[in-house]
C-alpha cells in the first residue's frame, strides 16, 4: 500500500515519540526504587501508574477530542508539555526527597503511614506525565485519519507498529546505553528534549494544513439492553485481558531476575520483550485488518 511523505513522515514522528515514552518508564523505575526503597516496587508502581495514567489520558480524549479541530496541534501540546515536565523532572525530584526525608518522614510515627505517604506521592510524581503520555495515541491515530480517512484500519495498524518499535527500542537503549553513560538526569532530559522536538515539528507540519472538521456526533437512538450487555461483556473481556497480561509482566519480570541477578535488567528486557510482540502484532494486522468484515461478531455469531 502506498503512503503519501507526509504519513510516513508522521508515523515516523511517532516512532520516535514511543522511543522517549518508554524511556520515562525506564528511568522512572530508577528513581522510585530510591524513593522507595525497593526494585520489585518501584517497577509494579511504575507500571500501574503508566498504564493507569494512559487510560486515564485516552478516556480524557474519548470525551473531548471530538469537539477539537485541529487533534495534531493538541498532540503536538501534550507532546511539549511531557517533554518540558522530563527536563525539570530531575531537580524537582532532589528537592522532593530531601523535603520527604528530611522534613516529613521524621514526622510520622507509623510506619504503615510512611509506605502511604511514599506511594501516594510516588504516583504523584508520575501520574500527570504518564496521563499526556495516554493521550498521544488516540490524538495521533485521530489526527492521521482526519487528514489521510483511506484504509483506517491500515492507518492504526501502522501507528502501533511504529510506536510500540520504537518504545521496545527505547527500553533497551535506556536501560544499558543511555544511563550508563548519561546518568539519571542525562537520561531524562534526553528524552525531554526529543519530545520537545517533536512537538516543534508536528505544531509545523499541523500549521501547514487546513485544520479538519469537527466531527459531530450523530444522535442515535439508545442500544437495546440485549446489545448493551453485550458490548458491556466485550469492554469486561478486554478489561481482563488487560490485567491478565499485566501478571504475566509482573511474574516474567521475577523469573527473569532469577535467571540475570538483576531485576532492573529483567524488567527492561521484559518490557522490550512484551512490546516488541505487540509492535509484530499491529504489523501483522495492517494489510488485513481492513479485509475483515467484522471485526466485532454480531452476537449471534459469537453465541
Amino acid at each position: 500500500m502506498e503512503l503519501s511523505s507526509r504519513q510516513k513522515i508522521f508515523f515516523f514522528i511517532f516512532a520516535i515519540s514511543g522511543f522517549s515514552g518508554l524511556i520515562y518508564q525506564s528511568i522512572w523505575t530508577h528513581y522510585l526504587k530510591l524513593f522507595l526503597g525497593h526494585a520489585a516496587y518501584a517497577q509494579t508502581l511504575v507500571l500501574a501508574i503508566f498504564m493507569g495514567g494512559m487510560a486515564i489520558g485516552a478516556w480524557f480524549c474519548s470525551q473531548y477530542s471530538g469537539k477539537w479541530k485541529n487533534l495534531l496541534l493538541v498532540y503536538a501540546v501534550a507532546e511539549g508539555i511531557v517533554g518540558i515536565s522530563a527536563i525539570l523532572f530531575h531537580p524537582l525530584f532532589v528537592q522532593f526527597i530531601d523535603f520527604s526525608f528530611f522534613t516529613v518522614v521524621p514526622e510520622i510515627n507509623n510506619v504503615s503511614a510512611v509506605n502511604l505517604y511514599k506511594w501516594g506521592m510516588a504516583t504523584l510524581l508520575i501520574l500527570p506525565q504518564s496521563i499526556l503520555l495516554g493521550m498521544t495515541f488516540p490524538l495521533m491515530s485521530a489526527g492521521i485519519l482526519r487528514r489521510f480517512p483511506g484504509t483506517p484500519g491500515y492507518s492504526i495498524s501502522i501507528l502501533y507498529f511504529t510506536n510500540s518499535i520504537g518504545g521496545a527500542i527505547g527500553v533497551l537503549t535506556s536501560g544499558f546505553f543511555l544511563v550508563k553513560y548519561l546518568g539519571l538526569p542525562g537520561t531524562i532530559i534526553f528524552a525531554g528534549v526529543i519530545n520537545i522536538l517533536i512537538a516543534a515539528i508536528v505544531w509545523k507540519l499541523a500549521r501547514e494544513q487546513q485544520p479538519a472538521p469537527v466531527i459531530e456526533s450523530p444522535s442515535v437512538e439508545a442500544p437495546q439492553s440485549g446489545n448493551n450487555t453485550f458490548y458491556l461483556m466485550l469492554l469486561t473481556v478486554s478489561l481482563l485481558t488487560g490485567m491478565a497480561s499485566f501478571i504475566y509482566e509482573i511474574g516474567w519480570i521475577r523469573m527473569l531476575s532469577l535467571v540475570l541477578g538483576s531485576s532492573t535488567n529483567a524488567f527492561e528486557l521484559m518490557l522490550s520483550a512484551f512490546i516488541f510482540g505487540l509492535a509484530l502484532g499491529g504489523f501483522w494486522l495492517r494489510k488485513r485488518v481492513d479485509k475483515i468484515k467484522k471485526p466485532i461478531r454480531d452476537r449471534k455469531s459469537v453465541v
